[in-house]
């Protein structure tokens, strides 16, 4: 059982760090989304005083580069999606098995202290018989 739990503390572990992993990987989209949205500002910005071409390529091929990395974000907020399923998975298998193995000791339990108290009442029984045994051979 001490097995188990280990192992359930472990799947719990592992699922808190996919879960960070799958909110760094928000985090990070969400980052990209503001720089983007402010290269598109100052790219609507150049047009208002005068500057060359150069300045408004740079611009624009670091909003096409942002895309890209936008899209990357997205790939890799799916992988952790599925890195936070499977961790899940793990973990509920995991709880599955200690809960079985926690009613089967349950269970068990159970069945030895009936018996217990079985025995301890046939004890009683045969130590009232044999007081009075006892009383009756006195008497």
């Amino acid at each position: 059982m001490d097995f188990r739990k280990k192992r359930e503390e472990d799947a719990l572990r592992l699922l808190g760090a996919a879960q960070r992993a799958l909110q760094l990987e928000i985090k990070r989209k969400q980052d990209l989304l503001d720089a983007l949205n402010r290269s598109l500002l100052r790219r609507e910005l150049l047009g208002e005083i005068p500057t060359g071409p150069n300045e408004f390529h740079v611009e624009q091929d670091f909003i096409g580069g942002t895309k890209q990395r936008i899209i990357q974000a997205d790939h890799a907020i799916s992988r952790a999606h599925r890195g936070v399923e499977k961790a899940l998975r793990v973990y509920l298998l995991s709880r599955r098995q200690v809960r079985v193995l926690e009613l089967l000791y349950d269970r068990d339990f159970a069945a030895y202290k009936h018996e217990a108290r079985r025995r301890e009442n046939r004890e009683a029984d045969d130590l009232n018989i044999m007081r009075r045994r006892l009383q009756e051979e006195v008497a």
